[in-house]
């Protein structure tokens, strides 16, 4: 993709459909031109001002009208790509938008690739790879804590504590192979006491950022919410209390739920993967088998399980070895017990030890009693994760910067204990340039061709 930065480019970048407008994005060197031979207004788009806009006719090569327009002028490298860019508007319809874009496509313009217009902003320093990729994430957003998570990366917050860090580390680096060509006159250039404690305030830096992901990660992706239990607790019909809507097939026959379910709320401005799995029970019915394989898997993988116990029964050992197992191996998980059919007049106490400390709530997936302190259970996972979170500002919510991330500090780690031990000089600056350049690949100083190309690779074609 790189390779083809003087081509100009255009793309469809609204959603394909009917509707009021369609926007085509052309951007390139060539781009007022190559658009200028298919508009025809009062103004040649040419000559036009910056940040103008310009009605008149699109035609095609014979000089037939194809639609009206408004063509808005970008000239570079004020626009978004950092070049000149045109964005021809145009009536909404499937045929008139692929028609306008196919009489562009005709002057030599190129169909864009996915990304391409985005990574040329980066590539042309109108913004870094960090920046880059909170724009995708922005695009992808589905609730309120993983857009602002995202807005706050592209303005830059994220950046600027990357790029103190790699100023520092830089510096750091530069005083240490400075001495080194001094070695032989045993010239001392660097205070060891200082360095060591400015690598330490680096690492410190670094442990901040990568103990952000465990919350950012959950704005960025949701928290999968596992509702799990025997077969007839009311599972599917707390998912559809959940949903408000007749999402899961309810019926009075245990086993209904062969497979999982997967539906997405948002809870207190988070979303939330809400999954209805099979119930849990021993069974010679090999489809419901694997049914109860998938709901292990998928508990196993949770960040949250709410256990659906039916309160007209005791606690079953079924129920009891999930709750043994989760809190044996993954103590991570947070568990909810659903104390479901509270409405009925059957209903037991739970009493068993086993269960202490464990969050109760008390539901009627019929009546929907219970719902909204359900929701609330929920929400208390959200206030555990985030309790150290007070009002830091820089969240690390992309696998990749935090992969990164703990290199660099692996980098650092092993500098520092070079220093410490007394190594030459090329141990402590061979692990810092490693350090350096970890943290390079998340702003995209350093950064190959090919991680570009998968960044990139993920957008949407038009962004």
């Amino acid at each position: 993709m790189i390779g083809r930065l003087k081509d100009t480019i255009a793309a469809i970048s609204t959603p394909i459909g009917e509707g009021a407008i369609s926007v085509i994005r052309v951007s390139g060197e060539s781009a007022r031109k190559l658009v200028a031979s298919r508009f025809k207004g009062k103004c040649d788009i040419v000559y036009a001002r910056s940040h103008t806009a310009h009605f008149g006719q699109f035609v095609d090569a014979k000089g037939n009208h194809v639609d009206d327009v408004i063509c808005t002028v970008f000239i570079a490298p004020m626009s978004y790509t950092g070049e000149d860019i045109v964005e021809v508007s145009c009536h909404g319809g499937v045929h008139v938008t692929r028609r306008v874009l196919e009489c562009l496509l005709e002057t030599g313009i190129r169909p864009a690739e996915p990304g391409e217009f985005t990574q040329r902003a980066f590539l042309n320093g109108k913004i870094d790879l960090s920046q880059a990729e909170a724009i995708a994430d922005i695009i992808k957003a589905q609730s309120d804590k993983a857009h602002k998570t995202s807005l706050n990366q592209l303005e830059g917050t994220l950046s600027k504590e990357i790029k103190q860090i790699q100023d520092q580390l830089v510096k750091a680096a530069g005083l240490i192979e400075l001495e080194l060509d001094f070695v032989e006159e045993d010239i001392e250039l660097v205070d060891k006491k200082k360095f060591q404690e400015m690598i330490e305030t680096e690492i410190s830096m670094i442990e901040k950022l990568l103990d952000t992901f465990k919350y950012g990660k959950v704005w960025r992706e949701g928290v999968r919410a596992a509702l799990v239990g025997i077969p007839n607790a009311g599972k599917s019909r707390l998912l559809n209390a959940l949903l408000q809507e007749e999402r899961a097939i309810v019926t009075s026959i245990p086993g209904t739920t062969r497979d999982f379910i997967e539906e997405r709320i948002v809870i207190s401005g988070v979303l939330f993967r809400i999954i209805d799995t099979a119930g849990l029970r021993q069974t010679e019915d090999s489809i419901e088998q694997e049914g109860v394989k998938r709901t292990w898997k998928i508990a196993k993988n949770s960040d949250v399980i709410v256990l659906i116990h039916d309160s007209t029964s005791l606690i079953t050992n079924d129920e009891l070895d999930l709750i043994r197992y989760i809190q044996k191996n993954f103590p991570e998980i947070y568990l909810i017990i659903a104390n479901n059919k509270i409405d009925l007049k059957e209903r037991k106490s739970i009493n068993n030890d086993e269960i202490k400390g464990i969050q109760i709530v008390g539901t009627s997936a019929l009546s929907h009693e219970g719902i909204e302190p359900l929701k609330i259970g929920l929400e208390r996972y959200i206030l555990e994760k985030t309790r150290s979170d007070n009002k830091e500002s820089v969240t690390i919510t992309n696998e990749r910067h935090y992969n990164a991330l703990l290199r660099a500090k692996e980098g650092l780690t092993s500098s520092l204990e070079s220093l410490k031990s007394g190594e030459s000089e090329e141990f402590i600056a061979l692990d810092l340039r490693r350090a350096i350049e970890a943290i390079g690949e998340i702003i995209g100083v350093i950064t190959t061709e090919d991680i570009l190309n998968d960044i990139f690779s993920k957008f949407c074609i038009g962004k």
